[in-house]
């Protein structure tokens, strides 16, 4: 479907002049009294409000086929009115702001889409960021992509091409975009990244390809390691592939997992049914049936997703939580909550640990 073009407003066609900085004096003042009355409105706290096209975008090419001036826009990013995320492709800082730091990077995407157009194929973080999948890091201010060896791993601009034998190899085609498919952007993050950070981003992969359960499909990330003819990071990536898993249903999920395997515990089941009797009590994220041992992991996630629903507070919510967990204590289970401070000082989460006697 053809993407509708950017609205250009009354204040970018070519026949409105906007005043420009001068390096020394500030703002110089175009000529005649048109250029007087708009020199004063923008003074008078004038804001752009450009009609972003459906990707959040205002792309300068679009702008010149509606009749306006590149320049306009260059001045207006240039005062702040626009924000430039490509050469010829902005947005306006008020979208900017309402966007989370996953939506930003995808932004950055769109427009070295829009730049580079079938040139570019997204990897990495990028290719994460389009495709949904977790990432343990910072989304990376640089858009990642493919380029062919001869060109070699560089960071050029806003853009960090990632040097690839393979590049054709595991990729797919987004319509916008090429990418990366997830597997082979998760086996190329676990490449380059450590232990749990590749294993984030695998887990969420092999939820996202409908892989679930403890060893099921991690033999898919050697077989792309092969394929697209890793020579670095290979131990990384076969470590990975043996722990990841599927039923983790968030990065907090999968970090929580790969540390209580660090602390000693005993490998757990995941996303269990927890029944009292014939009665259902509730889904909980890890469990040890024979020792009636209960691990689960708080994130914001998890009480983000219950308000969603029409009318819920986050009293409710609360309350829910708290009598589902009464619900599992009447019924004989211990208890241990995970946050993300238990994460970050294994010390913390192994007294939790020792409290039910899952580690000695």
């Amino acid at each position: 479907m053809r993407r509708p073009r950017a609205r250009i407003p009354p204040w970018l066609s070519a026949s409105h002049v906007l005043p420009i900085r001068s390096r020394a004096a500030g703002i110089r003042r175009t000529s005649g009294r048109g250029a007087s009355r708009r020199s004063a409105r923008h003074r008078a706290g004038m804001h752009i409000d450009p009609a972003l096209n459906a990707d959040g975008l205002l792309v300068a090419r679009d702008s010149v086929l509606a009749g306006a001036d590149t320049r306009s826009l260059q001045r207006a990013a240039a005062r702040g009115d626009l924000l430039r995320l490509a050469r010829g492709v902005y947005t306006t800082p008020e979208f900017w702001a309402h966007c989370d730091r996953r939506e930003r990077h995808v932004l950055r995407c769109r427009a070295a889409a829009e730049r580079l157009g079938s040139r570019l194929t997204l990897a990495g973080p990028s290719a994460a960021a389009v495709l949904g999948l977790d990432l343990a890091a910072q989304w990376p201010d640089a858009v990642c992509a493919l380029t062919t060896p001869a060109d070699g791993t560089r960071r050029r601009g806003n853009i960090m091409w990632w040097a690839s034998p393979q590049h054709d190899r595991h990729v797919q085609d987004l319509g916008w975009v090429r990418t990366t498919d997830p597997l082979r952007t998760a086996t190329e993050i676990a490449a380059r990244t450590p232990f749990v950070a590749g294993l984030i981003t695998a887990d969420s992969a092999l939820r996202h390809e409908r892989y679930r359960g403890p060893g099921v499909g991690g033999e898919r990330f050697m077989e792309v390691a092969r394929a697209i003819a890793i020579r670095r990071g290979t131990r990384r990536v076969r470590r990975v592939a043996e722990f990841a898993d599927g039923n983790a249903e968030s990065a907090g999920e999968t970090w929580t997992r790969a540390a209580l395997e660090h602390l000693g515990a005993p490998p757990p089941e995941l996303q269990v049914d927890v029944l009292d009797g014939r009665v259902w009590v509730a889904r909980v994220d890890f469990c040890w049936p024979a020792r009636k041992i209960i691990v689960e992991f708080d994130g914001e996630k998890k009480y983000r997703a219950a308000l969603r629903a029409p009318e819920r507070t986050v009293e409710d919510v609360v309350i829910e939580e708290k009598k589902r967990e009464d619900r599992l204590r009447e019924a004989g289970w211990a208890i241990v909550r995970v946050v993300w401070g238990d994460l970050r000082e294994p010390d913390r989460l192994r007294r939790k640990l020792r409290r039910v006697c899952l580690i000695a």
